[in-house]
């Protein structure tokens, strides 16, 4: 008989709000960290494998999934703090994806002795330029937002980011991405996130060759050039990086790639041993 890997859940009041949280497993702590309008769910391809050897964490973001917003100032990193610490974890392999790359980035800056390896996934980064695709497209998202419906704005997102700019509707990952739609069309009901965020000074594309860590970068070859670019830089800037390209993925390779995305990391985390 299989025997599945123990789960908790529930929230955490910490710093100010009350986190939504699960872990399953037990082994080294592994958090994995969402992206932008986004929540924990975007994990449930990882959860099963990884937990097999690791502790794997993963919480809602202060204002997405089931963490509400509040109104007083707060920081993405010290978020990620508190919520390690209030589970009893001194470090941790931590994983991030775009927006959530960002969060890592900080925190491994923030909070270096309780990073044991870092992996930046479509992560964005401060202060790189825009392609003139992704503005074009966010400028006609915008215009969406404001004339159109939700389920037009909805639309376009999933198009954007689930399936790539300028490619056809990613059936091969329908299962996938009707949960992208599901966790997104949440993302749109909730207040509009970011108020009271500080984020970390001097900025993280400063100081990226603090980052001592084993680093992986992925990208996905269907993502906006500016994030395949920012992977470059990623690998440039930060000692020791690994780069892995993952073909036919867009900016969700955790999703629309599990498979992939799985092996990878899981050849990078068993070459710390």
């Amino acid at each position: 008989m299989e025997i599945k890997p123990s789960i908790r859940s529930g929230f955490l009041e910490v710093n100010g709000t009350r986190f939504y949280y699960e872990v399953t497993g037990t082994g080294e702590p592994l958090l994995l960290i969402h992206g932008f309008n986004l929540d924990s769910r975007m994990w449930e391809d990882q959860v099963e494998m990884f937990s097999e050897k690791y502790m794997v964490i993963r919480f809602d973001i202060r204002g997405f999934g089931r963490t509400l917003a509040t109104e007083d100032p707060f920081t993405l990193y010290d978020d990620t703090r508190a919520v390690l610490e209030a589970l009893e974890v001194e470090q941790a392999h931590i994983v991030g994806l775009s927006f959530g790359g960002m969060v890592a980035v900080e925190f491994a800056l923030a909070y270096p002795k309780m990073v044991k390896s870092l992996t930046l996934v479509s992560s964005g980064l401060s202060g790189h330029p825009r392609t003139e695709m992704r503005l074009r497209d966010m400028n006609r998202f915008n215009e969406i937002c404001e004339a159109g419906t939700r389920e037009e704005a909805l639309e376009m997102t999933i198009s954007m980011w689930f399936d790539g700019p300028g490619f056809s509707a990613n059936e091969a990952a329908r299962k996938a991405r009707e949960r992208y739609r599901m966790m997104t069309e949440h993302a749109f009901s909730l207040p509009e996130f970011g108020k009271g965020l500080s984020v970390l000074s001097p900025p993280p594309n400063e100081r990226l060759e603090e980052i001592k860590v084993p680093t992986l970068i992925i990208a996905g070859d269907r993502d906006y050039l500016d994030f395949q670019q920012i992977a470059d830089v990623l690998e440039e800037r930060i000692h020791g990086a690994q780069k892995v390209v993952i073909e036919g993925s867009a900016h969700l390779p955790p999703m629309d790639q599990p498979e992939v995305f799985n092996r990878v990391l899981r050849q990078f985390l068993d070459q710390l041993f």
